[in-house]
């Protein structure tokens, strides 16, 4: 019985930690498809409830007991109220059909199918979660240790079966959770480096890194012209030497957050280049599009002033240079160089002025 319960563990945390990583770790997975996730993981938790039922423990001749619920549980877990719902179902139609068809086993197969519909259906209002799933384990080895307490018509040997059972369903279950949250814990870090890697601390926008990025990625034969727009507060030296720096950054916040309710992300992408300089990629904007958000993002700082610290209210404006690929650059230097010659050519004629780059060359 010892070896069938080792195996049976193995083969639950092979199925717990296949189903986490690609599904779950985003960081480095990214699996296609992903209105199919629930169903995948629901017909693996199928398939691994078979393979538990396969090696399971030997109680009489027709009846078996292993750790199938839990499997249908971590389905909830992890691919949401459909999950224990297919699974259920697999397990449930294979317990029945695997051996002889008895009395026994289309009673096990209908709890099986039993504990993915209500798991299932209780998933649906009340989403599985690593705090609550503990009380969906419990539901399923409650109604299945009565399942099995009634099958076996109760005496003290018959008493040591259950407790065996809820003993091992435990541990198993429990093991797992605290293997699983060590994991999320773990992926979530690495989550939060990588965003740290590519947000700017102060306004929480793409850094330059990413930025670059993701311009050089639209940079292809294929691509058809696109804007891009450099953007750079004016006298912002003298803001920080007449109000201080912690007011300065006040400002960088707010004009960010503007950035970002004016250009949705379906728009383009807005990153902070650092100081008091950002950069707005319009992947779908040709040059006459990109002068016309330029100059929307130009009158949105000039006519509403800034509120800081203090209750008080500071008004600044900004200096907005275009560049357009392909006609002002082939190469994301390229593009970068003429987007802010043309913001120091907006500066230079005055600031507060928007500037597109081939003007310039004209």
């Amino acid at each position: 019985m010892l070896l069938e319960l080792i195996v049976n563990f193995c083969i639950l945390f092979s199925f717990a930690v296949l189903s986490y990583w690609p599904f779950q770790d985003q960081v480095r997975f990214r699996m296609p498809f992903p209105n199919s996730h629930p169903y995948m993981i629901g017909f693996m938790a199928g398939i691994t409830g078979f393979i538990l039922m396969e090696s399971s423990i030997q109680i009489t001749d027709t009846m078996i007991v292993d750790s199938r619920h839990v499997i249908i549980v971590i389905a909830g877990l992890f691919g949401g109220p459909i999950a224990p719902i297919i699974s259920g179902i697999i397990i449930g139609l294979s317990r029945m059909l695997m051996y002889d068809v008895t009395p026994i086993s289309i009673v096990a197969g209908v709890n099986a199918i039993t504990l993915g519909l209500v798991i299932g259906g209780f998933s649906f209002k009340f989403p599985m979660n690593f705090k609550n799933a503990k009380y969906f384990f419990f539901y399923a080895t409650i109604q299945t240790s009565i399942l099995i307490g009634a099958l076996l018509y109760l005496n003290y040997s018959n008493y040591m079966y259950i407790l065996y059972f809820i003993l091992f369903s435990t541990f198993s279950f429990f093991i797992l959770m605290i293997i699983l949250d060590e994991l999320k814990n773990h992926f979530d870090q690495i989550r939060r480096i990588e965003l740290l890697s590519e947000t700017d601390y102060l306004t929480g926008l793409y850094n330059n890194r990413k930025f670059h990025q993701i311009t050089k990625a639209c940079i292809t034969p294929e691509q058809k012209p696109f804007s891009l727009i450099s953007i750079d507060i004016d006298h912002f030296k003298k803001v920080n030497d007449l109000y201080g720096h912690p007011v300065g950054d006040e400002i960088v916040k707010e004009l960010a957050k503007r950035l970002k309710n004016l250009v949705s992300p379906k728009e383009g992408i807005v990153a902070r280049n650092g100081g008091e300089q950002f950069a707005v990629l319009l992947p779908n904007a040709p040059p006459a599009m990109g002068i016309h958000i330029a100059e929307k993002i130009r009158s949105m700082v000039a006519r509403a002033d800034f509120p800081v610290s203090g209750d008080n209210e500071i008004g600044i404006t900004v200096s907005v240079g275009v560049s357009s690929y392909p006609d002002n650059g082939s190469t994301l230097q390229e593009l970068y160089g003429a987007a802010d010659s043309a913001m120091y050519e907006a500066k230079a004629i005055g600031r507060n002025r928007v500037f597109h780059y081939t003007n310039k060359k004209a």
